[in-house]
């Protein structure tokens, strides 16, 4: 086969490198050829000898970059496998214009069946699948994609081409033919030349690029257009010229055997993409789809509430896409409560949340930083909190149901995809219910993959239990921290306090109680350790983690002058 025209040729030229469209400034040619004719190929390489001028208008900006290229539009081209996480940067609308002149030198057409991986490219992809999780095995394929290439020709132009992109004024329209202008062939400056080449001098009102594709741009830069045009042309010359326009093309994973297509396929499918928690509050059809807008980053949250419950939201992406607000918050004069933002590289892994039958009450958002929001809605009566959770992925979306009102129902869906490091998964346990202000320990934990309870402070006198404080340890930059809780339960009473030991952790919750009073608690520890404190009063309990081998990491209830009610979140052991 290496003795058929024109093979060599596309063995040398850029035709079998993939191009990336991931990045803000691409798409971009990779540097590493990622496929290879396979043996015994039919394929068509054809010289031709002629040149032609092409005119655009892009809708955006991303059109304008891939035709810039020499590529169509993102809308011409097939689907990505991991096209539901793929997220195009945010795109400027404008007057857009692109002019291109194309020397053709060959035009080539192949199969992508008769394509096949080269041995590298195949064997980084091997050893990305075999990354634990698929979390772990999409993120691995995203840099195999971005050093590789996303995508791959199999019918374009090779040659050479000069092509200026950029905004046309408001009332401007594109003058001159690049087809019949002929200007002094004169330089050095080669945006200059280029735009005089085209015809396209002074009509831009907002640059995207000028480039010259093929052929030797220093001839151009020292002897302008001509020179270059003559040396283009010349068949000596081949090595120079690049794949300048493409019609067709096709993800680069056409090219890989079908076992490893069908997993890539299955691993980014919707399917595989989102989960959903068990929903809270009215037992409702969902009147909205939190994946709805797809796949995609969370830049910020938007939240109506007031003391008595939620009443609206909307989630803001970092495309610009919002999905709500739903009901309450589509009114002009009922303004946002709050909004939490999101940095670059932040998400949404744990949302507490509480309600009551017919009504979401409150909810609290915790990102894979450790930062906690303010808790939104009723900050007293509250019910018991559910804890949504998917073992660090991030929250993609919130479907849900409502009224003119309330949100009445809410459900979060999470992106597999995206998950956070050194996640600790909490799971909760109920002692009681009560009446009392709201609090809730996760913010105090520092970082809760080391953090554990190191000091609980208390009413030391044969009463409720009262003057509750909890000091929890972690480990920040190497460094052990210390977080100290506000007093919970501010009758007063002699205090005391109890100190555990590094690797002492409480494994077991006993006391005494009633409907919204904390009577007694005792507290048991994985070191043979009791310490009990209160008032032998009320009905007994007895609480255990719910798993084998969770300790007790944090408290979660309310209370007024004593506790009156206690939630138990129990993890593994701190790292």
């Amino acid at each position: 086969m290496s003795n058929m025209p024109g093979y060599n040729l596309l063995e040398q030229s850029d035709f079998l490198r993939g191009v990336n469209f991931g990045e803000p400034n691409g798409p971009y040619k990779s540097s590493r050829q990622a496929a290879r004719l396979r043996e015994d190929t039919v394929f068509s390489i054809q010289p031709c000898q002629h040149n032609s001028t092409e005119e655009f208008y892009p809708k955006n900006e991303i059109d304008a970059r891939y035709i810039h290229m020499g590529w169509p539009a993102p809308s011409d081209l097939p689907a990505r496998p991991w096209g539901t996480i793929y997220q195009e940067p945010k795109s400027n609308s404008g007057n857009w214009v692109s002019r291109r002149m194309v020397v053709h030198r060959w035009t080539v057409s192949v199969r992508h069946q008769d394509i096949e991986p080269s041995s590298e490219f195949l064997k980084a992809v091997e050893t990305a699948l075999k990354a634990p999780g698929a979390a772990n095995q999409m993120e691995e394929l995203r840099g195999v994609f971005a050093a590789w290439g996303e995508m791959i020709p199999t019918v374009a132009v090779c040659g050479a081409s000069l092509a200026a992109t950029g905004v046309l004024g408001s009332k401007q329209t594109l003058t001159g033919d690049a087809a019949t202008f002929l200007p002094p062939d004169r330089g050095p400056n080669v945006m200059q030349a280029i735009d005089r080449n085209l015809d396209i001098t002074g009509n831009f009102e907002r640059r995207l690029e000028s480039r010259i594709q093929g052929g030797n741009p220093e001839i151009f830069s020292k002897s302008g257009f001509n020179a270059w045009l003559t040396d283009v042309v010349k068949n000596d010359n081949s090595s120079t010229w690049r794949i300048v326009k493409v019609n067709q093309g096709v993800p680069i994973t056409e090219i890989l055997p079908k076992a490893l297509r069908q997993k890539i396929n299955r691993l980014f499918s919707y399917g595989n993409m989102i989960t959903r928690s068990a929903p809270c509050g009215a037992e409702l059809p969902l009147g909205f789809d939190g994946a709805s807008a797809g796949v995609k980053d969370i830049g910020q949250i938007k939240v109506w509430y007031d003391v008595n419950g939620m009443k609206d939201l909307a989630i803001v992406y970092t495309d610009g896409t919002e999905t709500g607000p739903y009901g309450f918050g589509k009114v002009p004069t009922n303004k946002v409560s709050d909004t939490f933002v999101l940095a670059p590289g932040e998400f949404i892994t744990n949302i507490f949340v509480w309600n009551a039958p017919t009504v979401i009450k409150a909810l609290q958002l915790v990102k894979n930083t450790y930062e906690v929001s303010q808790r939104y809605g009723d900050s007293t009566d509250a019910n018991w909190p559910t804890l949504w959770k998917e073992g660090g992925n991030a929250l993609v979306g919130m479907s849900g149901s409502f009224d003119a009102n309330w949100l009445t129902q809410l459900q979060p869906a999470w992106r597999s995809d995206v998950k956070a490091n050194n996640h600790r998964n909490f799971e909760l346990t109920y002692i009681n219910n009560g009446t009392g202000t709201t609090f809730n320990d996760f913010r105090f934990l520092g970082d809760p993959w080391t953090s554990r309870i190191s000091r609980i402070q208390y009413r030391n006198t044969a009463q409720p239990m009262a003057g509750f404080q909890v000091t929890y340890s972690s480990k920040l930059g190497g460094n052990e921290v210390h977080q100290e809780t506000p007093v919970r339960g501010t009758d007063i009473g002699n205090r005391d306090s109890w100190t555990l030991a590094e690797g002492e952790y409480i494994t077991q919750v006993k006391g005494r109680n009633v409907f919204n009073v904390i009577y007694q608690i005792e507290f048991v520890t994985n070191k043979g350790n009791t310490k009990q404190f209160g008032q032998a009063a009320g009905t007994e309990f007895v609480q255990d983690p719910p798993k084998k081998d969770l300790v007790l990491c944090f408290f979660i209830g309310s209370c007024g002058g004593y506790i009156q009610s206690l939630i138990l979140a129990w993890g593994p052991p701190p790292q």
